[in-house]
């Protein structure tokens, strides 16, 4: 079957009766053709399916209207949230976002790079996969803006858009220690991204500050996946003196400690397990383990990222590099045994949250 040739702003604008000049001002909603032409105009557009050249468009606009995003992998849901609040503000103001994955590899997220500045993408938005990021100092990045979202890699000069990580991990391991709990192991993790680390400065933090033991042979950093919480957890159980409870670095270790449980164990070890977790997703409530969760304000991560972008596609730069850095929330799910108290998140001594209605007025 032969491909149909596509039809052209020429086609248009013989059918329609105008010039060229015509058709481009209608599509542009320009606003400075009468109403009657205008509707020949559309008219014309529908009957010939007509579909607007953004290659062309792009070269003569010096702009793509595309965004470019790497995040690790695809398959965590938190990750595909902050995608779909970027698309909910970007996609009316026209602009198009190319996912792509680096599969928690450095050298993966070097190729991503590199593909999406071959596109000529506007702008980026990147979850860095770790805190090496040499490939982000590159010259073939020229001056394509570009906001880290929910990790940082020291010492590189660009937009940041963070939640708490130190406070919310610190809140949620209160929250166990107020219930009763003392011996709170720790899972999941890597040492080379930022949450993780931070996650587990505000697990240190809560336990130092109640006075109670940390068992380094249960702070079991390994992945952030949900293949990483399974093995962990298993690898946890197998130990003597296995706590009962522990704080998941994310809710894919989550989902994968959670997923041992209950096909490997017996239903009195389930019964004697509690967790708190970073990450309060719409599937958080059916993960009967989890007593607190940390909300990240998903929303809020997407609206400040959003216009971070767009001012430096606009060319503002005067507030660059802004790092900002939003408190999350905690969240008990008191069905699976967590307990609402009147603790309060202390003042974090590692750094204030700005309000983000000042950094944007």
């Amino acid at each position: 079957m032969e491909k149909k040739e596509q039809a052209t702003i020429k086609d248009v604008a013989k059918l329609a009766g105008v010039s060229i000049a015509t058709v481009s001002r209608v599509l542009n909603k320009l606003g400075v053709v009468n109403l009657e032409t205008e509707q020949r105009v559309t008219s014309a557009v529908k009957s010939l399916h007509y579909q607007r050249n953004a290659v062309a468009r792009s070269l003569k606009m010096k702009r793509t209207k595309s965004i470019g995003i790497i995040a690790p992998e695809l398959s965590n849901t938190f990750f595909s949230e902050i995608v779909e609040q970027l698309e909910k503000l970007l996609a009316p103001m026209g602009y198009a976002l190319l996912f792509c994955s680096s599969q928690n590899s450095i050298e993966e997220e070097k190729r991503k790079l590199s593909l999406l500045l071959e596109r000529n993408v506007d702008a980026l938005v990147v979850i860095p996969t770790s805190d090496v990021g040499d490939h982000f100092t590159s010259p073939a990045l020229g001056s394509t803006p570009m906001v880290m979202v929910d990790r940082q890699i020291p010492n590189l000069d660009c937009d940041v858009v963070l939640t708490d990580n130190r406070l919310g991990a610190y809140d949620i391991t209160c929250s166990l220690i107020r219930e009763g709990f003392t011996s709170i192991g720790f899972l999941g993790g890597d040492r080379h991204v930022h949450t993780s680390v931070e996650r587990l400065h505000g697990y240190y933090d809560a336990m130092q500050e109640f006075g109670l033991p940390v068992d380094p042979e249960f702070i079991m950093l390994g992945g952030m996946t949900q293949q990483a919480g399974y093995q962990l957890m298993g690898q946890a159980l197998a130990k003597e003196h296995c706590p009962k409870v522990f704080f998941m670095v994310n809710d894919m270790v989550h989902i994968g400690a959670s997923s041992y449980l209950l096909s490997e164990c017996s239903q009195t070890v389930q019964d004697s397990m509690a967790f708190s977790t970073f990450d309060y997703l719409y599937y958080a409530p059916l993960l009967k383990f989890c007593h607190y969760a940390v909300a990240q304000p998903l929303e809020e991560i997407g609206e400040v990222t959003a216009k971070l972008l767009l001012k430096r596609i606009g060319g503002d730069y005067s507030d660059f590099p802004c790092k900002v850095v939003i408190e999350p929330s905690i969240r008990v799910l008191t069905n699976n045994g967590g307990i609402v108290t009147d603790g309060k998140a202390r003042t974090t001594s590692h750094g204030t949250t700005p309000r983000i209605d000042k950094i944007f007025s």
